[in-house]
């Protein structure tokens, strides 16, 4: 085991490992198993690695993992934009606002005009923002956001390369119920239940567990594998609900900031 004073870490590998970079912030370590740690970042990814190393949260970094997602280098990315910007307090409210009810017909026309143009490497939360704009400011549908966290345990037995992903939720009036179904175009052919969006993910096929608190998933208990939260289609990724949780108060408005930078990643 060695300790790193340095940024930068390498290690010599064979061209048969294959090798993916991405450029992400830096939102936690978290401990595994043994001496194994994780690196969480913003885009949802990780990383796995043993050695010791000195890294702020928050900070941007150039990320290189191997297709086990263990760490082969980490170095500071100076070019990368800030993980967040300060909004006004009109931005904010205290509850979030209540989702238009659809019809059956109603969402299968929603999901055949999402915005299909995005690039396979985007990022699921800047997909997830420009589909729920785009419904909300052209054809005046409120949605939600669902956000599946995927624990420590999980990501470590299973190799996972996310840490999160998020998709648009819709309510919709079916017979005499309501369900909610999501919408994301990228893995699904059509709008599906939670359950059947998680089971795609989660290979046990374990539901996973509902909060309202992101501390709750933040403490990451070993039988679990992954976490549920809902939020309002204002919500950007997951430092969203730990501000929230944090401070009590919801985003009230989308951020042109936060769209501007969506569409410019994933479209």
């Amino acid at each position: 085991m060695k300790s790193l004073s340095l940024l930068l870490i390498s290690v010599f590998f064979s061209p048969q490992i294959s090798a993916d970079t991405f450029q992400s912030h830096l939102m936690g370590l978290e401990k595994l198993q043994g001496q194994v740690s994780m690196l969480k970042f913003s885009n949802g990814r990780v990383a796995l690695t043993d050695d010791v190393l000195h890294l702020k949260n928050n900070d941007p970094y150039e990320v290189v993992v191997d297709e086990k997602q263990n760490l082969i280098q980490i170095q500071s990315d100076d070019k990368a934009l800030p993980l967040d910007s300060e909004l006004p307090l009109h931005f904010f409210m205290s509850a979030p606002p209540t989702p238009t009810l659809i019809s059956v017909h109603q969402a299968y026309d929603i999901f055949n005009r999402l915005n299909s143009r995005y690039k396979r490497s985007s990022e699921c939360s800047n997909r997830a923002h420009v589909w729920a704009w785009e419904e909300f400011t052209k054809h005046h549908m409120t949605s939600e956001k669902v956000y599946v966290l995927f624990t420590a345990s999980y990501i470590n037995k299973h190799r996972f390369k996310w840490w999160f992903h998020v998709a648009p939720l819709f309510s919709i009036k079916k017979d005499n119920n309501v369900e909610k179904w999501v919408f994301d175009f990228m893995f699904n052919p059509r709008p599906v239940t939670i359950k059947e969006w998680t089971d795609g993910f989660v290979f046990t096929k374990k539901p996973c567990l509902y909060t309202e608190k992101f501390s709750e998933y933040d403490v990451n208990p070993q039988t679990e594998d992954c976490y549920l939260m809902v939020d309002s289609m204002f919500t950007w990724n997951p430092i969203d609900l730990k501000n929230k949780e944090l401070s009590g108060q919801s985003k009230s408005q989308f951020s042109r900031g936060e769209i501007n930078f969506a569409y410019k990643q994933a479209f």
